[in-house]
C-alpha cells in the first residue's frame, strides 16, 4: 500500500512541478523506487516534500469549488452556471459528488500522502541526511498536514483523524474510523503541525522554489487556526510574527493575481502550476475568446469564473463603495447608476470588466473595453479577476492557485484585535487600513480615472470608524469580500467563522435555513464504507 501511494505521489509531483522545478525530471527514474530504496538519501526527503504539495494541485482545480464559494455566500448570480442550484437552495446531500464526495476526497488523499512521507523522512538516518534538513522537509510535510486538515474541519466539523499511514486496507482498526472531535484535531494535529513548521521552515527559498513554504506560511496558517478556534490572543501572536518576514504589498490592487506577479512579496502561499498543462489551464481559466472582425482581429479573455457560466450577482456588484467611502444608497454625489462602474472603489474596475480597461488584440490594436463584448449580460458584468490576458491565442498559459496573500493576514490581525477578550479597535484599526490604504493611495495616484473632479484627496475612500467589535467586523467583513472576491472558498469560511453563513446564505438563495447546512454533510459512499462513522447532523438522515 505504501508503495502504491508513493509513486502516484511522485507520478503527480513529476506531471505538475515540471517548469516550477527545472531540474526536478534531470535525474534517475524513481518510477523504479520502493519501500526498501527510498528515504536513503537527502534528495528523497525533498522528494518526499514535493510530493506533498503535488497533492494542493487537486485542490482548487474544479468548477465545484465556484459553485461552493460564490453560489454559498451571495457572490455569484443564479442565472449563471446551472450545476450550482443545488448550493443556492441548500438541496444538495450527502450524495452530491463534485464538492460533498469530492473535498472529502482530495483532503485525504493529500493527508494520505503527508502521513506517508512524515514516517519515511522522520526515520531517515543521520547518515543520509542532516537533523536540519531532515526536520526541514518534515516540516514542510506537516505543514501541507495541517492544511488539509484545517480545511476538513472548515468544511465538515468533527471528522476522522488520520495521522499514520494505512498499512493494510483490508483492516478494518485502519480505516473505519469514527469522527474526531474538531477540537481533538486542532490539538493533536493542526496546531503541532503549524508550530513544528513555524519553528523548522526556512524563512525563505532560493527563487526557484518560491512557492514552497516558509516560516511566514507557517505563521499565517496558525494565524488562521486560532481564529477559528476563538484563541485571539494567540491568533494575534501568530499573525503579527508574519510581518518580520519581509511580505509586502503591490501597489495596484488590479495585478495582484496577474501571472506577472505570481512570487510577488505580498503572496505569503500559493501553489504553482506548470506550463504548458493544458488540462489545469482549462480548469483554471473560463475565459472567451471575441471576434472582433476587421483588422482587429480577436480578444481573448482568461478570466477564471467567467464566460457563460459565473455571473457577479447583483449585490455583489452593488456592494463595492462609491470612492467618497459611501454605499451606492447612501445618495452619493459621484454615484450614477447609468454608468455604474464609473467613481467606485478601484477594485470594483480589478474585479470587472469596465470601459476603463485598455486592452490589445491580437493584431496588436490597442482599445478601450467596450460594453458590447459582455459574456454575462443578464447582470451587466464580466469577472475580469484572476491572471486575465489580452491579445494572445496561447491557451497553454496558467496561473497559479493562490491560497494566502498579506492583505488576509492584516484583516486576521484586525479580527483579532476586535474580537479579543479586551479589544484594541485602533490597532483593529490600524490594520484594516493598511488593506484599504492601497486602494486609496491607487485612486489618489490615478485621479483622472477614479477621483471625481472636486473630491478633495481626504475624502478619498476615507478610513473606517472603528470604536465596537460591530462597526470593526463591519469593516473586516467589507474589506475581505471585495479583496478576495473569486479566491479559494475564503468568503464562505468567513462567514461560517463569523456565525453568518445561515443568514447571508438564505437572504441570497431565498430559502428557509437549515442547521444542518452549516457543515457539509459527510459523503454516503464514507458512511456505506464505514460503519463506524455516523452522519455530522441527523437531518442528513443515516
Amino acid at each position: 500500500m505504501l508503495r502504491k501511494y508513493l509513486l502516484y505521489a511522485l507520478a503527480s509531483t513529476s506531471l505538475i512541478f515540471t517548469s516550477c522545478m527545472d531540474d526536478f525530471l534531470e535525474r534517475n527514474p524513481y518510477g523504479a523506487i520502493d519501500e526498501t530504496t527510498f528515504y536513503t538519501e537527502a534528495e528523497h526527503a525533498n522528494l518526499g516534500a514535493m510530493a506533498c504539495y503535488a497533492r494542493l494541485q487537486r485542490l482548487n482545480c474544479h468548477w465545484a469549488y465556484a459553485q461552493l464559494e460564490l453560489a454559498m455566500t451571495g457572490d455569484l448570480s443564479s442565472e449563471g452556471f446551472k450545476d450550482a442550484q443545488p448550493f443556492y437552495g441548500g438541496t444538495f446531500n450527502p450524495n452530491e459528488s463534485n464538492i460533498v464526495q469530492g473535498v472529502w476526497q482530495r483532503c485525504y488523499e493529500g493527508i494520505a500522502v503527508c502521513n506517508i512521507n512524515i514516517e519515511g523522512i522522520s526515520k531517515m538516518s543521520n547518515q543520509a541526511i542532516s537533523a536540519e534538513k531532515r526536520d526541514m522537509y518534515l516540516a514542510e510535510a506537516k505543514f501541507i498536514r495541517a492544511f488539509w486538515y484545517l480545511r476538513l474541519v472548515q468544511f465538515y466539523g468533527d471528522v476522522p483523524l488520520r495521522s499514520v499511514s494505512v498499512d493494510d486496507p483490508t483492516d478494518a482498526s485502519q480505516v473505519q474510523l469514527a469522527a474526531t472531535p474538531k477540537e481533538e484535531i486542532f490539538k493533536r494535529i493542526i496546531i503541532p503541525d503549524l508550530e513544528f513548521a513555524s519553528q523548522k521552515l526556512p524563512s525563505q527559498w532560493d527563487e526557484k522554489y518560491a512557492h514552497r513554504a516558509t516560516k511566514g506560511t507557517a505563521f499565517a496558517y496558525l494565524c488562521e487556526a486560532y481564529l477559528v478556534m476563538k484563541d485571539y490572543e494567540n491568533a494575534l501572536k501568530a499573525g503579527l510574527e508574519v510581518e518580520k518576514f519581509g511580505y509586502e504589498l503591490l501597489e495596484d490592487p488590479g495585478r495582484v493575481l496577474r501571472i506577472e506577479e505570481e512570487n510577488s512579496k505580498e503572496i505569503v502561499f500559493s501553489v504553482c502550476i506548470a506550463n504548458g498543462i493544458n488540462k489545469y489551464r482549462r480548469d483554471l481559466y473560463f475565459g472567451s475568446k471575441e471576434e472582433l472582425g476587421g483588422d482587429l482581429g480577436n480578444l481573448m479573455r482568461g478570466d477564471t469564473y467567467s464566460a457563460d457560466y459565473f455571473y457577479p450577482s447583483k449585490e455583489l456588484v452593488d456592494f463595492f463603495q462609491v470612492i467618497d467611502g459611501k454605499s451606492i444608497n447612501d445618495n452619493s454625489p459621484y454615484y450614477d447608476a447609468s454608468k455604474a462602474w464609473k467613481n467606485r472603489d478601484p477594485r470594483f474596475d480589478a474585479t470587472f470588466f469596465t470601459e476603463m480597461d485598455e486592452v490589445v488584440t491580437t493584431t496588436g490594436k490597442q482599445m478601450n473595453w467596450q460594453p458590447e463584448w459582455l459574456v454575462n449580460t443578464p447582470t451587466g458584468f464580466d469577472i475580469q479577476k484572476r491572471g486575465v490576458w489580452y491579445g494572445d491565442e496561447n491557451w497553454t498559459q496558467r496561473t497559479d492557485v493562490h491560497f494566502m496573500r498579506l492583505p488576509r493576514v492584516y484583516l486576521h490581525i484586525a479580527e483579532a484585535y476586535a474580537l479579543k477578550s479586551n479589544p484594541d479597535y485602533a490597532k483593529c484599526s490600524e490594520y484594516v487600513e493598511k488593506v484599504r490604504s492601497r486602494a486609496r493611495r491607487f485612486a489618489l495616484a490615478h485621479p483622472d480615472k477614479y477621483v471625481p473632479e472636486g473630491l478633495d484627496a481626504s475624502k478619498v475612500l476615507p478610513p473606517f470608524v472603528i470604536n465596537s467589535k460591530e462597526s470593526a467586523m463591519e469593516a473586516i467583513n467589507y474589506e475581505s469580500r471585495v479583496e478576495f472576491f473569486t479566491e479559494d472558498v475564503i468568503r464562505y469560511f468567513d462567514l461560517k467563522r463569523w456565525g453568518k453563513l445561515g443568514e447571508e446564505w438564505s437572504r441570497v438563495g431565498d430559502f428557509t435555513w437549515d442547521e444542518k447546512l452549516y457543515n457539509l454533510p459527510y459523503p454516503a459512499a464514507e458512511l456505506t464504507a464505514n460503519p463506524n462513522l455516523k452522519q455530522n447532523h441527523p437531518g442528513w438522515g443515516n
